[in-house]
Protein backbone atom coordinates (compact mmCIF):
# COMPACT_ATOMS: atom_id res chain seq x y z
CA UNK A 1 0.00 0.00 0.00
CA UNK A 2 1.08 3.27 -0.98
CA UNK A 3 1.04 5.48 2.41
CA UNK A 4 0.45 9.38 3.09
CA UNK A 5 0.62 10.57 6.42
CA UNK A 6 -0.44 14.12 7.04
CA UNK A 7 0.48 16.93 9.58
CA UNK A 8 -0.50 20.34 10.23
CA UNK A 9 2.56 22.02 10.88
CA UNK A 10 5.70 20.68 11.81
CA UNK A 11 7.76 23.48 14.14
CA UNK A 12 8.99 21.73 17.04
CA UNK A 13 9.06 18.69 19.14
CA UNK A 14 5.73 17.88 20.88
CA UNK A 15 3.24 15.58 21.33
CA UNK A 16 1.81 14.96 17.47
CA UNK A 17 5.51 14.85 16.13
CA UNK A 18 5.96 12.42 18.58
CA UNK A 19 2.93 10.34 17.06
CA UNK A 20 4.23 10.58 13.77
CA UNK A 21 7.74 9.51 14.51
CA UNK A 22 5.46 6.19 16.23
CA UNK A 23 3.50 5.92 12.82
CA UNK A 24 6.54 6.16 10.92
CA UNK A 25 8.24 3.13 12.64
CA UNK A 26 5.09 1.50 11.45
CA UNK A 27 5.03 2.94 7.72
CA UNK A 28 8.75 3.64 7.11
CA UNK A 29 7.78 3.63 3.61
CA UNK A 30 4.96 6.04 4.14
CA UNK A 31 5.49 9.84 2.57
CA UNK A 32 4.74 12.88 4.64
CA UNK A 33 2.95 16.16 3.78
CA UNK A 34 2.33 19.33 6.21
CA UNK A 35 1.31 22.58 5.60
CA UNK A 36 4.53 23.73 6.87
CA UNK A 37 8.08 22.30 8.02
CA UNK A 38 10.72 24.13 10.14
CA UNK A 39 13.79 21.36 9.52
CA UNK A 40 16.30 23.22 11.56
CA UNK A 41 14.04 22.66 14.67
CA UNK A 42 14.34 19.14 14.46
CA UNK A 43 18.33 18.62 14.35
CA UNK A 44 19.31 15.79 16.89
CA UNK A 45 15.99 14.48 16.52
CA UNK A 46 14.26 11.33 14.92
CA UNK A 47 12.54 13.53 12.36
CA UNK A 48 15.86 15.17 11.04
CA UNK A 49 16.40 13.76 8.22
CA UNK A 50 12.34 13.17 7.23
CA UNK A 51 11.10 14.89 3.96
CA UNK A 52 8.25 16.36 4.22
CA UNK A 53 5.82 17.74 0.99
CA UNK A 54 4.34 21.54 2.85
CA UNK A 55 1.76 23.55 1.52
CA UNK A 56 2.09 27.39 -0.24
CA UNK A 57 2.22 28.38 3.07
CA UNK A 58 5.52 27.65 3.50
CA UNK A 59 6.62 30.23 1.07
CA UNK A 60 5.21 33.21 2.74
CA UNK A 61 8.27 35.44 4.27
CA UNK A 62 8.79 35.03 7.61
CA UNK A 63 6.28 32.24 7.93
CA UNK A 64 8.43 30.46 10.89
CA UNK A 65 6.92 33.57 12.81
CA UNK A 66 3.60 34.01 11.55
CA UNK A 67 1.91 30.92 10.72
CA UNK A 68 -0.03 30.44 13.69
CA UNK A 69 -1.73 33.88 12.74
CA UNK A 70 -2.41 32.42 9.46
CA UNK A 71 -5.61 30.58 10.35
CA UNK A 72 -7.95 31.52 8.00
CA UNK A 73 -5.52 30.46 4.94
CA UNK A 74 -5.13 27.24 6.98
CA UNK A 75 -8.26 25.73 5.14
CA UNK A 76 -6.95 26.44 1.31
CA UNK A 77 -3.43 25.30 2.21
CA UNK A 78 -4.68 21.73 3.62
CA UNK A 79 -6.75 20.91 0.46
CA UNK A 80 -3.73 22.16 -1.52
CA UNK A 81 -2.05 18.91 -1.14
CA UNK A 82 -2.07 15.99 -3.82
CA UNK A 83 -2.14 13.26 -1.65
CA UNK A 84 -4.32 11.30 -4.07
CA UNK A 85 -1.91 8.79 -5.60
CA UNK A 86 -1.91 7.07 -2.22
CA UNK A 87 -4.60 4.25 -0.87
CA UNK A 88 -4.58 5.11 2.48
CA UNK A 89 -4.13 8.96 4.44
CA UNK A 90 -3.26 9.25 8.00
CA UNK A 91 -4.02 12.54 9.26
CA UNK A 92 -2.95 13.82 12.73
CA UNK A 93 -4.91 16.69 13.12
CA UNK A 94 -5.88 19.13 16.15
CA UNK A 95 -6.87 22.27 13.56
CA UNK A 96 -7.55 21.15 9.95
CA UNK A 97 -5.55 18.32 8.59
CA UNK A 98 -8.58 16.12 8.60
CA UNK A 99 -9.75 18.41 5.80
CA UNK A 100 -6.89 17.00 3.51
CA UNK A 101 -8.65 16.16 0.48
CA UNK A 102 -9.10 12.45 -0.57
CA UNK A 103 -10.87 10.34 -3.02
CA UNK A 104 -13.27 7.75 -3.07
CA UNK A 105 -10.44 4.61 -4.03
CA UNK A 106 -8.67 6.36 -1.20
CA UNK A 107 -9.34 5.12 2.86
CA UNK A 108 -8.53 8.16 5.16
CA UNK A 109 -7.98 7.87 8.55
CA UNK A 110 -7.40 11.12 10.93
CA UNK A 111 -6.21 10.95 14.63
CA UNK A 112 -8.13 13.50 16.45
CA UNK A 113 -5.95 15.38 19.13
CA UNK A 114 -9.33 17.50 19.67
CA UNK A 115 -11.51 19.06 16.80
CA UNK A 116 -10.60 22.52 16.17
CA UNK A 117 -10.75 23.73 20.06
CA UNK A 118 -10.89 27.39 18.82
CA UNK A 119 -14.07 26.94 16.76
CA UNK A 120 -15.93 24.90 19.51
CA UNK A 121 -15.70 24.39 22.59
CA UNK A 122 -13.72 26.48 23.78
CA UNK A 123 -14.39 29.31 21.21
CA UNK A 124 -15.08 31.81 24.01
CA UNK A 125 -12.15 31.19 26.33
CA UNK A 126 -9.65 31.38 22.78
CA UNK A 127 -11.16 35.19 22.30
CA UNK A 128 -10.89 36.09 26.06
CA UNK A 129 -7.29 34.68 26.49
CA UNK A 130 -5.77 36.13 23.02
CA UNK A 131 -7.60 39.65 23.96
CA UNK A 132 -9.74 39.64 20.70
CA UNK A 133 -13.50 40.48 22.80
CA UNK A 134 -12.47 43.86 22.49
CA UNK A 135 -14.95 45.64 20.63
CA UNK A 136 -13.31 46.96 17.61
CA UNK A 137 -11.36 43.10 16.95
CA UNK A 138 -14.31 40.51 18.67
CA UNK A 139 -16.96 40.98 15.52
CA UNK A 140 -14.28 40.44 12.77
CA UNK A 141 -12.59 37.24 14.79
CA UNK A 142 -16.20 35.67 15.31
CA UNK A 143 -17.14 35.99 11.75
CA UNK A 144 -13.15 34.66 11.08
CA UNK A 145 -14.12 31.43 13.51
CA UNK A 146 -17.49 30.53 12.60
CA UNK A 147 -16.00 30.28 9.01
CA UNK A 148 -13.79 27.87 10.44
CA UNK A 149 -16.42 25.99 12.01
CA UNK A 150 -18.48 25.84 9.31
CA UNK A 151 -15.40 24.49 7.10
CA UNK A 152 -14.39 22.17 9.86
CA UNK A 153 -17.50 20.23 9.48
CA UNK A 154 -18.08 20.16 6.32
CA UNK A 155 -13.87 18.65 6.09
CA UNK A 156 -14.71 16.00 8.69
CA UNK A 157 -16.90 14.15 5.89
CA UNK A 158 -13.76 13.30 4.16
CA UNK A 159 -12.46 11.03 6.54
CA UNK A 160 -13.31 7.69 6.76
CA UNK A 161 -12.32 6.54 10.43
CA UNK A 162 -11.66 8.40 13.34
CA UNK A 163 -9.42 7.91 16.14
CA UNK A 164 -9.50 9.59 19.47
CA UNK A 165 -6.79 10.76 21.65
CA UNK A 166 -8.84 9.96 24.92
CA UNK A 167 -12.63 9.75 25.25
CA UNK A 168 -12.88 13.73 26.58
CA UNK A 169 -11.55 14.13 22.71
CA UNK A 170 -14.10 11.34 21.27
CA UNK A 171 -17.40 13.28 23.05
CA UNK A 172 -16.19 16.43 21.70
CA UNK A 173 -15.70 14.47 18.10
CA UNK A 174 -19.19 13.36 18.38
CA UNK A 175 -20.71 17.05 19.60
CA UNK A 176 -18.84 19.05 16.45
CA UNK A 177 -19.26 16.27 13.85
CA UNK A 178 -21.58 13.85 15.29
CA UNK A 179 -18.96 10.87 14.38
CA UNK A 180 -17.81 8.17 16.32
CA UNK A 181 -14.00 7.38 17.05
CA UNK A 182 -12.41 4.52 18.17
CA UNK A 183 -9.88 5.84 21.58
CA UNK A 184 -6.06 5.05 21.74
CA UNK A 185 -4.00 7.03 23.88
CA UNK A 186 -0.81 8.61 22.48
CA UNK A 187 2.40 6.70 22.66
CA UNK A 188 4.48 7.74 25.59
CA UNK A 189 7.68 7.08 26.21
CA UNK A 190 7.75 5.27 29.74
CA UNK A 191 11.23 3.43 29.61
CA UNK A 192 13.16 6.79 29.57
CA UNK A 193 12.22 7.11 32.92
CA UNK A 194 13.37 6.00 36.16
CA UNK A 195 12.36 7.50 39.71
CA UNK A 196 14.45 8.65 42.50
CA UNK A 197 14.33 6.72 45.15
CA UNK A 198 13.61 10.00 47.14
CA UNK A 199 11.44 12.59 45.20
CA UNK A 200 12.98 16.23 46.03
CA UNK A 201 11.62 19.30 47.52
CA UNK A 202 10.41 21.26 44.50
CA UNK A 203 7.54 21.05 41.96
CA UNK A 204 7.74 20.87 38.32
CA UNK A 205 5.35 22.24 35.26
CA UNK A 206 6.47 20.89 31.94
CA UNK A 207 4.32 22.86 28.64
CA UNK A 208 3.85 25.63 26.21
CA UNK A 209 3.76 28.68 28.07
CA UNK A 210 1.01 30.10 25.62
CA UNK A 211 -2.10 31.73 27.77
CA UNK A 212 -4.64 28.59 26.95
CA UNK A 213 -2.38 26.74 29.67
CA UNK A 214 -2.93 29.65 32.25
CA UNK A 215 0.56 28.80 33.34
CA UNK A 216 0.54 32.56 34.84
CA UNK A 217 -2.11 31.01 37.78
CA UNK A 218 0.17 28.17 38.53
CA UNK A 219 3.26 31.13 39.30
CA UNK A 220 0.63 33.23 41.42
CA UNK A 221 -0.52 30.29 43.38
CA UNK A 222 3.54 29.38 44.32
CA UNK A 223 4.21 32.94 44.70
CA UNK A 224 1.76 32.27 47.86
CA UNK A 225 2.78 29.15 48.99
CA UNK A 226 6.07 29.64 48.73
CA UNK A 227 7.25 26.19 47.97
CA UNK A 228 10.20 25.99 45.10
CA UNK A 229 8.65 25.48 41.68
CA UNK A 230 10.43 25.02 38.36
CA UNK A 231 9.17 25.61 35.52
CA UNK A 232 10.19 24.05 31.79
CA UNK A 233 9.23 25.70 28.23
CA UNK A 234 8.69 28.55 26.13
CA UNK A 235 6.03 30.32 24.26
CA UNK A 236 4.43 33.82 24.56
CA UNK A 237 3.57 34.14 28.32
CA UNK A 238 7.23 33.22 29.05
CA UNK A 239 8.03 36.79 29.62
CA UNK A 240 4.90 37.66 31.90
CA UNK A 241 5.73 34.42 34.58
CA UNK A 242 9.37 36.07 34.55
CA UNK A 243 7.87 39.46 35.78
CA UNK A 244 5.51 38.22 38.48
CA UNK A 245 7.90 34.85 39.88
CA UNK A 246 9.00 35.69 43.13
CA UNK A 247 12.65 33.96 43.89
CA UNK A 248 11.33 30.53 44.92
CA UNK A 249 10.06 29.97 41.32
CA UNK A 250 12.65 28.77 38.62
CA UNK A 251 11.53 29.80 34.83
CA UNK A 252 14.12 27.89 32.76
CA UNK A 253 12.23 28.45 29.46
CA UNK A 254 12.94 25.25 26.57
CA UNK A 255 14.78 22.23 27.99
CA UNK A 256 15.82 18.70 26.13
CA UNK A 257 14.10 15.46 26.74
CA UNK A 258 17.18 14.77 29.36
CA UNK A 259 17.08 17.69 30.88
CA UNK A 260 13.48 17.31 31.45
CA UNK A 261 13.37 13.49 32.23
CA UNK A 262 15.69 14.23 35.54
CA UNK A 263 13.56 16.86 36.75
CA UNK A 264 10.22 14.59 36.62
CA UNK A 265 12.42 11.83 37.76
CA UNK A 266 13.33 13.56 40.97
CA UNK A 267 9.95 16.27 41.12
CA UNK A 268 7.75 16.09 44.56
CA UNK A 269 4.76 16.61 42.47
CA UNK A 270 3.55 17.70 38.54
CA UNK A 271 1.49 20.61 38.69
CA UNK A 272 -1.04 21.46 35.29
CA UNK A 273 -4.28 23.68 35.16
CA UNK A 274 -5.17 23.37 31.44
CA UNK A 275 -8.11 21.69 30.18
CA UNK A 276 -6.45 19.08 27.88
CA UNK A 277 -7.38 16.57 25.37
CA UNK A 278 -4.93 14.23 26.78
CA UNK A 279 -1.76 15.66 28.13
CA UNK A 280 1.63 13.71 27.43
CA UNK A 281 2.79 16.03 29.88
CA UNK A 282 1.18 14.27 32.73
CA UNK A 283 1.69 10.81 31.41
CA UNK A 284 5.27 11.20 31.57
CA UNK A 285 5.05 12.65 34.93
CA UNK A 286 3.35 9.55 36.16
CA UNK A 287 6.10 7.33 34.30
CA UNK A 288 8.52 9.25 36.47
CA UNK A 289 6.71 8.36 39.60
CA UNK A 290 5.95 11.41 39.95
CA UNK A 291 2.17 12.75 41.23
CA UNK A 292 0.19 14.93 38.86
CA UNK A 293 -1.88 17.61 40.78
CA UNK A 294 -4.06 18.84 37.93
CA UNK A 295 -6.92 20.53 36.73
CA UNK A 296 -9.89 17.43 36.85
CA UNK A 297 -11.79 18.33 33.41
CA UNK A 298 -10.17 16.57 30.22
CA UNK A 299 -7.90 14.13 29.88
CA UNK A 300 -6.16 14.26 33.44
CA UNK A 301 -9.18 12.40 34.52
CA UNK A 302 -7.99 9.60 32.30
CA UNK A 303 -4.65 9.83 33.44
CA UNK A 304 -4.45 10.81 37.01
CA UNK A 305 -6.03 8.28 39.61
CA UNK A 306 -7.21 11.12 42.43
CA UNK A 307 -5.70 10.32 45.39
CA UNK A 308 -3.91 7.21 44.31
CA UNK A 309 -1.49 8.76 41.94
CA UNK A 310 -2.26 12.40 42.16
CA UNK A 311 -4.76 14.98 42.80
CA UNK A 312 -7.36 16.34 40.69
CA UNK A 313 -8.75 20.29 41.72
CA UNK A 314 -12.12 21.26 40.54
CA UNK A 315 -11.20 25.25 39.29
CA UNK A 316 -8.79 26.45 36.86
CA UNK A 317 -7.72 29.04 39.63
CA UNK A 318 -4.76 30.02 42.18
CA UNK A 319 -6.73 29.16 44.84
CA UNK A 320 -8.38 25.98 43.94
CA UNK A 321 -4.74 24.95 43.16
CA UNK A 322 -3.29 26.78 46.26
CA UNK A 323 -5.79 24.10 48.18
CA UNK A 324 -4.96 21.31 46.57
CA UNK A 325 -1.43 21.55 47.07
CA UNK A 326 -1.91 21.98 50.31
CA UNK A 327 -4.06 18.95 50.96
CA UNK A 328 -1.24 17.37 48.51
CA UNK A 329 1.21 18.44 51.52
CA UNK A 330 -0.25 16.24 54.14
CA UNK A 331 -0.52 13.16 52.11
CA UNK A 332 1.78 9.92 51.20
CA UNK A 333 0.95 9.11 47.66
CA UNK A 334 3.07 5.93 46.51
CA UNK A 335 5.36 6.59 43.21
CA UNK A 336 5.04 3.49 42.21
CA UNK A 337 1.56 3.14 41.88
CA UNK A 338 1.76 6.22 39.62
CA UNK A 339 5.11 4.42 37.52
CA UNK A 340 3.21 1.29 37.21
CA UNK A 341 -0.48 3.34 36.06
CA UNK A 342 1.32 4.80 33.43
CA UNK A 343 2.46 1.61 31.79
CA UNK A 344 -1.11 1.94 29.66
CA UNK A 345 0.16 4.81 27.85
CA UNK A 346 3.27 3.37 26.43
CA UNK A 347 4.54 3.26 23.17
CA UNK A 348 4.87 -0.06 22.28
CA UNK A 349 0.75 -0.40 23.46
CA UNK A 350 0.13 2.50 20.78
CA UNK A 351 1.90 0.47 17.97
CA UNK A 352 0.02 -2.67 19.12
CA UNK A 353 -3.48 -0.60 18.80
CA UNK A 354 -2.83 1.61 15.88
CA UNK A 355 -1.53 -1.35 13.59
CA UNK A 356 -4.86 -2.84 13.57
CA UNK A 357 -6.89 0.04 12.49
CA UNK A 358 -5.50 -0.12 8.40
CA UNK A 359 -6.88 -3.49 8.18
CA UNK A 360 -9.57 -2.53 9.94
CA UNK A 361 -10.57 0.18 7.47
Amino acid sequence: MKIAIVHEWLSTLGGSERILIELLNLYPQADVFALTHFRENFVNTPLENIKVQTSFLQKIPNVKNLYRKLLPLMPLAIESLDVSKYDVVISLSHAVAHGVRTHKNQKHISYISTPMRYAWHLQDDYLRLHNLNKPVIYPLAKVILNFMRSWDKRASSRTDFFVANSHWTASHVKEAWNRESQVIYPPVDVKRFAPAKEQENFYLLVSRLVPYKLTPEIVKAFNELKLPLIVVGDGTDIEILRKIAKDNIQILGYQPDEVVTDLMNRAKAFVYMATEDFGIAMAEAQAAGCPVIAYYKGGASEIVKDGETGLLFKEQTSVSLIEAVRKFESMKLNSKAASDNAARFSSERFREEFVKIVPQV
